[in-house]
């Protein structure tokens, strides 16, 4: 067998193996993550990272933030009791807001900014609706309708 035929495989427990039981405490502690900070708070709440001597926890508002800020003592010791987590100096917990994308607006998102319809074309296809059409709704589908006729002839 060459070297390139070899199957190799990493064990990473085997290798990092407080980095796996770390791993193996943090989903224990998301499935159990009301029972540790109270339904309230965990509807607004989830540990997302379980390091060393951290663990950070994602918040959706203030109030969990807020909450949860005055939890870590409790934390830590439902770490230390239910999964024997240590920390190997001081322990602190991270609260952290989703970070928000911005819009990046592409150049084709622009470009159909850039697309004028002609009155003409939007009245030519109102006159040709069904008259129990209501007029907004009218309106409104046959401007798409020019729109997306003046973009596939540009």
């Amino acid at each position: 067998m060459t070297y390139d035929e070899e199957k190799i495989t990493i064990d990473a427990e085997k290798m990092f193996p407080e980095a796996a039981r770390r791993v193996k405490i943090l989903e224990e502690l998301k499935n159990s993550w009301p029972s540790v900070v109270g339904l309230r708070i965990a509807r607004y709440s989830k540990p997302s990272i379980l390091g060393v001597n951290e663990l950070v926890v994602s918040v959706l508002n203030s109030y969990a933030a807020d909450s949860l800020s005055k939890m870590k003592g409790n934390i830590l010791r439902a770490l230390s009791v239910k999964w024997n987590y240590k920390p190997s100096g001081e322990f602190s917990l991270k609260i952290e807001f989703p970070k928000i994308q911005k819009y990046k607006a592409s150049a084709k998102n622009i470009a159909n900014h850039n697309i004028k319809v002609s009155d003409d074309k939007v009245n030519e296809y109102m006159s040709n609706a069904p008259e129990t059409l209501p007029y907004d709704i009218n309106y409104a589908l046959s401007h798409l309708k020019a729109f997306f006729d003046q973009k596939h002839s540009a």
